[in-house]
């Protein structure tokens, strides 16, 4: 009896003071899962937000190609060419890209041109008319003259274009207003303003059922904002037929509060068998937090790749730039497919998107290992070349074009393109920017193009006739 006092004496504390420490650590998760909960579901509304913007800024850039151009400036504004117009805007914009509503409003705001494809006319949206569309979108160009006299660009003009996404009933659009600007300034608009395209690009099947297939979202819901259940992640994201705002919802992931209760038997069995039941605990810990890392991971990675290609996307640009960025070692390359939009026209857009999965691949294979490729939209990539001279990157750029020249099969017919490439060194040209950096491998992308299919330019090797100001004439 007194020896088993004895050891009861040395152990009892000891195992009174484990099952305290124990159930202390089954209680901190209790009282913190709360602000767990609550940072993962700010994190996922970040991510959310942030995904949408890209995709919308995306769209917007897409749109330079009609509206950044001095023909359009000569045709719509200068001398009104219907024919011209509906060639080379409205049918061109619905026959080569997701658009299906294209319209122009004049310097004084009267709309001067429509065309909606004809699949779509009979959808709530569209029924309604060009006029009831060209009200929709008023904000939008209202915005867009007042920020059309306050910027001043030299060389080729920053894109000036806004947009936001309707919802009427179960038909959700994105709803975009673009400035008209020319690009070398040999037509320019006669008066203070240009005109203005607006267009309208559906959201394949319902809005929620949209984002919350993108983004992984749990029970996704588009409603005003007073019907959204309490706890629920929510983000602002359409406007509704009165002028609404409608905000999409969902169960946000709630870690915390799932491993809490699912640890509540494990925790009556931790005070029974206690070294046990708190390993076994620890290791669900580690679970549900590699699963938590993984998933967030897996969202910013959709929220700097582009889903098509998987390269990075513009919104790595800045970072990579300044990791890669070493004065005089790296080499700006600005990429431009020859020939894509000829074959979006006679095998279709799957086939255009194959395209550009295979150029992707084209560019990983032949470039460096510490090379970094990105895709800035439509038949746009930029490759960063660190640590090279930019006689080096000149002469790898060339065989990157050869290449990219070479035939490709696609869909079981051989589709042949050309790639053009404009070059900046940061330390010789003093771009100390990824702005400046990028404005002048374009810039020589330009001149290369002007030069003719499959040629590399080097912004430093530019002629005084292919200056922003006077780079028209190379086309001559």
């Amino acid at each position: 009896m007194t020896t088993r006092f004895t050891q009861f004496k040395l152990v009892g504390p000891a195992l009174i003071l484990i099952a305290i420490l124990i159930m202390g650590l089954a209680t901190i998760p209790y009282y913190g899962m709360e602000r767990l909960d609550a940072d993962v579901r700010e994190r996922q509304e970040t991510l959310v937000k942030r995904n949408i913007f890209i995709w919308i800024e995306d769209v917007e850039f897409a749109l330079t190609a009609w509206t950044i151009w001095d023909e359009s400036i000569a045709k719509i504004d200068n001398a009104f060419d219907f024919e011209w117009t509906d060639r080379n805007i409205g049918r061109s914009l619905i026959g080569t890209s997701r658009t299906r509503f294209a319209s122009i409003l004049d310097a004084d705001g009267k709309m001067i041109y429509s065309r909606t494809a004809e699949e779509v006319q009979e959808r709530p949206f569209f029924a309604r008319g060009a006029e009831a569309i060209g009200k929709d979108a008023q904000s939008l160009v209202e915005s867009i003259r007042a920020r059309e006299n306050s910027v001043t660009t030299d060389g080729i003009p920053a894109p000036i274009a806004l947009s936001k996404i309707e919802v009427i009933g179960t038909d959700a659009v994105l709803l975009t207003a673009s400035l008209f600007q020319p690009d070398f300034k040999t037509a320019i608009p006669r008066g203070k303003t240009a005109p203005i395209l607006v267009s309208a690009t559906p959201i394949a099947g319902s809005l929620q059922e949209f984002v919350g297939t993108r983004f992984l979202l749990d029970d996704a819901v588009i409603g005003p904002m007073d019907l959204v259940p309490s706890g629920h992640a929510r983000v602002e994201i359409a406007v509704g037929l009165n002028g609404q705002s409608e905000v999409l919802s969902w169960h946000p992931p709630t870690p915390a509060r799932d491993l809490m209760r699912q640890s509540l038997p494990l925790i009556s069995a931790v005070i029974i068998v206690l070294v046990v039941g708190g390993f076994f605990v620890a290791r669900l810990s580690q679970r549900a937090a590699v699963s938590l890392v993984t998933a967030e991971q897996n969202m910013r990675h959709a929220a700097t790749h582009d889903f098509l290609t998987g390269l990075p996307n513009r919104a790595m640009l800045e970072s990579e730039f300044k990791r890669l960025a070493v004065p005089g070692d790296l080499v700006v390359a600005c990429v431009d497919l020859d020939g894509f939009k000829c074959v979006n026209d006679r095998h279709g857009h799957a086939a255009g998107d194959e395209l550009l999965k295979q150029v992707a691949e084209r560019l990983q294979a032949n470039g460096r290992e510490n090379d970094v490729a990105f895709r800035l939209g439509g038949d746009e990539f930029v490759v960063f070349m660190p640590a090279s001279s930019l006689e080096g990157a000149e002469w790898r750029c060339r065989k990157l074009s050869s290449h990219l020249s070479e035939p490709y099969i696609i869909h079981g017919a051989e589709v042949v393109v050309d790639a053009s490439f404009g070059l900046s060194d940061i330390h010789i040209n003093l771009a100390n920017t990824c702005d400046q950096a990028l404005k002048q491998a374009d810039t020589a992308l330009y001149a290369a193009k002007a030069r003719g299919r499959g040629t590399v330019v080097t912004y430093s090797s530019l002629t005084q006739s292919e200056t922003p100001r006077n780079l028209l004439a190379a086309y001559a």
